[in-house]
């Protein structure tokens, strides 16, 4: 039975980005630029040479040009006849022997090919990477980078592992689109006046008319009920497409109310704080979300508000993210990925 083997691939950008360690023995090609790094087990991808063949073979030697043959005598040329008769055409010389043709120089030997390196074990095809699933429940089993949107709630969410757990991680919430209005209730009709005779029955529509109570021997007919209006329609959901507003921010920052929605980088190379204060004044349900782009670590600073957060309020490292939520006035949750 034939068996496909692939080896593990991306293009050159990708492989640096991500910088991944390779298994021992595991080889790694960049798909645009087909060249071949094989792991060691202990450095990472930026580390590791690239895989190489060996040398071409030094060209052999061309054997010398033999030298070239004589060229003969040309023969003599005969008299010239008198003007009124021409004379006989003297005899055309021999024809001097040809020039023996020298050697062929001995050709030179063709110098030894390179051997060919030896073509790598083609590793096994990874995980086709993080992909959107959708439904009321998150997939099982879940896969790290894997996202999953909540199509009951609108929320969306992202498997991480902070190298000590594993769980599913909330963010955005800017794809969620507000809900339609809801139509108007229509008219009830009226309850007629009482009659000696029983009323006409009311008219379907908006208003539907109650006929005349009749005598007080006997009770007059209820006239028929109104037609209820029509439902609004219900606003459709916003997509999940829809991109939050990002704006990256190169010194310490204090929030503002605008900010709410928005991803908010930090885009610095030493230790910066992202400070929350009275004047930010989200409302309940009000997000931001915060990714640290820097390499100087982010901490999240409470200004006479309130920040409930677990281990502590300092994003772990650079491109950690995590998730500022209004829960109450002047009072916050810090959620996503931090450290004491």
């Amino acid at each position: 039975m034939a068996v496909a083997i692939q080896l593990r691939r991306d293009t050159a950008a990708n492989w640096t980005a991500a910088d991944p360690l390779l298994l021992s023995g595991e080889f790694g090609v960049e798909s645009d630029t087909l060249k071949i790094k094989l792991g060691d087990g202990v450095k990472v991808w930026s580390l590791l040479a690239y895989f190489t063949t060996g040398a071409t073979g030094a060209t052999g030697y061309t054997g010398f040009t033999g030298y070239t043959g004589y060229t003969g005598y040309t023969g003599y040329t005969g008299t010239a006849g008198t003007a009124t008769n021409t004379g006989a055409t003297g005899y055309t010389g021999y024809t001097g022997a040809q020039g023996a043709t020298g050697y062929t120089g001995y050709t030179g030997k063709t110098g030894a090919t390179g051997y060919t390196g030896y073509t790598g074990y083609t590793g096994y095809t990874g995980d086709d990477g993080a992909f959107l699933i959708t439904g009321p429940t998150s997939p099982t089993p879940p896969v790290v980078g894997e996202v999953w949107y909540n199509a009951d709630n609108g929320r969306s969410y992202i498997y991480y592992d902070d190298g000590s757990s594993a769980q599913w991680v909330e963010f955005g919430n800017a794809n969620v689109g507000s809900t339609g209005p809801t139509g108007y209730t229509g008219y009830t009709g009226f309850t007629g006046a009482a009659s000696t005779v029983t009323g006409p029955t009311g008219y379907t529509g908006y208003t539907g008319y109650t006929g005349a109570q009749g005598a007080a021997a006997a009770t007059g007919a209820t006239g028929a009920q109104g037609a209820t209006g029509y439902t609004g329609y219900t606003g459709s959901t916003g997509p999940f497409s829809l991109g939050q507003t990002i704006d990256d921010k190169v010194a310490n920052y204090t929030a503002v109310t605008a900010d709410a929605g928005k991803i908010i980088t930090m885009t610095l190379a030493g230790a910066n704080n992202f400070t929350l204060n009275g004047a930010t004044a989200l409302t309940v349900g009000q997000r931001i979300d915060i990714i640290q782009l820097g390499a100087g670590q982010t901490t999240v600073v409470a200004s006479a508000v309130t920040i409930n957060a677990t281990p502590g309020l300092k994003l772990r490292a650079q491109y950690s993210v995590a998730t500022l939520i209004c829960t109450a006035a002047n009072v916050y949750l810090l959620a996503g990925d931090i450290i004491a």
